[in-house]
């Protein structure tokens, strides 16, 4: 047997212990849930607490199985001439260098047709092939609300739980606005206006394609009045408050917008509706008069009552004791470089597949329109290390992958003449996994011909069921994925899963004034519980009625026939 061999057995015991002693303190350190709904705690603030429920038994949380998905895409301008593996380590923060370099390995990645190795070098029209496992994140368990279905007007008016986002998105696809809507109530829908996916409130979708051009118009062109009703921390101003300052995006891996000249316009008017003197919040009126991303969010920061629980712009850890009052510092940090700069420098085999990134900072350039303050930097990568720290990423560094690099070293272990007979029982694979390594010259995929920007469209239908791409490792420890061998996260804590600003009412030239109830934790008695609306609060059964409306149709239809 070879040092390579006798390494693997050794680390298997060693990772077998530590496995139990993870979870034997995991079950000592149960944390105090004594702490009142409705608070900021620091647990709350960070985004992840555990809970008294068995994981996936939340009644406060909706659930979908995981299942292997393929799609398509085409490279961006920023990715042309890097490699593939620094791409989807620095652009994408699911899931740790290690795990993306074992599944470019294992051939789940295709470029123009052509597995894809981690030292690919991508180019210009190079179309990506991904199968993935979506693990969807865990939803609050709060049911679509329908106020309104016009079916000769085509639309329909609805309050989105927070926590769902519109359309498919990122990790979230069956877990979206458009798919609950056709999965629970059998109508399909098209988005006509977005909201953030932790905002909730009302929103008008079209029941065709065409409607849904026609009613965009009317929010692109600024037609639509909009009202938002927001929680927010401290005593805000009993008078009525402008904040006309522009925004930018300047993380696109965080979704950070902050204040800055260069920002496009921006005005949103405050109007306090009450106080909360035990809580120390308010709850204030919004009125958007544009419609940039994160705007009210932004512009509550900038006055220094931040959404009291909104995960990006009102943590003390993250923004210091002012909680970003005024804005960030905006003078460029000596360390900084231009994007253009920044992409040269990873150009062709300048980018090195190596075995570590700096998550914190590694692409902060590339992303930023902007040269970053060093106080924007900084923030930013407190808010990176914050969400790697929430999702625990030492089981993705440390379990599974220093035993597959065992294992690979046994695969690759040339096998003496006597030996070659005997079967092997550590693996299933042959050394053509293995990376070629022997030249230095860039890899490249061919090129593809008849190819068209409208094949970025999903390649098959989800499948739950089928088998895993991927090689197994020796030892998978309890709590990870069978499929693809990354650690399962806890389930999240329900209340930080949305934040409390919500749009509340919305008037159309076209479609005149909608709105939803109040939510509950906008009522100036509040209990603390989050869930519904305040009382008083009378909710039709739009969706019976629709129901017997289609069915006295349909037996007209009969009848003429």
């Amino acid at each position: 047997m070879s040092a390579a061999e006798n390494l693997l057995p050794d680390r298997l015991k060693q990772l077998k212990v530590q496995a139990q002693t993870q979870l034997q303190s995991q079950v000592q350190d149960e944390p105090d849930q004594s702490q009142p709904s409705g608070t900021s705690t620091p647990g709350v603030e960070v985004g992840i607490t555990r809970s008294n429920y068995p994981k996936g038994m939340n009644p406060k949380l909706r659930y979908i199985k995981p299942y292997w998905w393929p799609y398509r895409t085409f490279v961006k301008q920023r990715w042309i001439g890097r490699q593939i593996l620094e791409v989807i380590t620095t652009e994408f923060r699911d899931r740790s260098m290690e795990y993306y370099k074992h599944a470019l390995d294992s051939g789940v990645t295709r470029v123009n047709g052509v597995t894809a190795r981690p030292d690919l070098v991508l180019r210009d029209g190079d179309r990506i092939d991904n199968t993935v496992h979506r693990h969807e994140p865990p939803v609050t368990n709060d049911p679509i609300l329908v106020l309104h279905i016009d079916r000769q007007k085509q639309f329909v008016v609805i309050s989105k739980p927070g926590s769902v986002p519109v359309h498919a998105t990122g990790r979230y696809f069956r877990h979206s606005i458009l798919e609950m809507m056709e999965t629970d109530y059998g109508i399909k829908c098209y988005s006509v206006n977005r909201l953030d996916r932790l905002t909730s409130g009302l929103m008008i979708l079209a029941l065709s394609g065409k409607a849904a051009s026609r009613l965009a118009m009317e929010f692109a062109e600024g037609k639509v009045k909009k009202e938002y009703v927001a929680r927010v921390k401290g005593k805000f101003p009993e008078e009525e408050i402008t904040v006309d300052q522009p925004l930018m995006t300047v993380d696109r891996q965080m979704g950070l917008v902050i204040i800055t000249p260069e920002g496009k316009d921006a005005v949103t008017i405050f109007q306090r509706i009450s106080y909360d003197a035990e809580r120390d919040q308010s709850v204030v009126r919004c009125r958007p008069q544009t419609g940039r991303t994160h705007q009210i969010r932004v512009h509550l920061q900038y006055l220094g009552h931040p959404v009291a629980n909104d995960p990006l712009y009102s943590t003390s850890e993250v923004w210091g004791q002012n909680l970003g009052r005024g804005g960030v510092d905006l003078t460029p940090a000596a360390s900084g470089t231009s994007r253009a700069e920044a992409l040269q420098a990873r150009a062709g085999t300048a980018t090195p597949t190596k075995k570590t990134v700096d998550r914190e900072n590694d692409d902060m350039d590339l992303t930023s329109p902007i040269l970053l303050s060093e106080q924007a930097r900084k923030i930013i990568s407190k808010l990176r290390r914050q969400k790697d720290e929430a999702e625990d990423w030492i089981k993705w560094n440390e379990v599974i992958f220093s035993v597959k690099d065992a294992q690979d070293t046994i695969e690759q272990t040339p096998t003496p003449p006597s030996e070659a007979s005997t079967p092997t029982t550590l693996s299933t694979t042959t050394t053509a996994a293995v990376v070629d390594t022997s030249s230095s010259a860039p890899k490249r995929a061919p090129r593809m011909k008849n190819s068209s920007r409208k094949d970025i469209i999903k390649a098959s239908i989800p499948d739950s069921d089928a088998p895993s791409p991927l090689r197994k490792p020796a030892y998978l420890p309890p709590g990870f994925c069978e499929d693809c061998f990354v650690p399962l996260p806890d389930d999240p804590d329900p209340e930080t899963l949305f934040i409390y600003l919500h749009a509340l009412r919305y008037t159309t030239p076209e479609l005149g004034t909608w709105e939803t109830p109040l939510p509950r934790w906008a009522g100036e008695d509040w209990d603390g519980d989050w869930r519904g609306w305040c009382d008083g609060a009378e909710i039709p059964d739009v969706l019976q009625k629709d129901r017997e409306e289609q069915e006295k149709l349909k037996l007209a239809e009969n009848k003429t026939e």
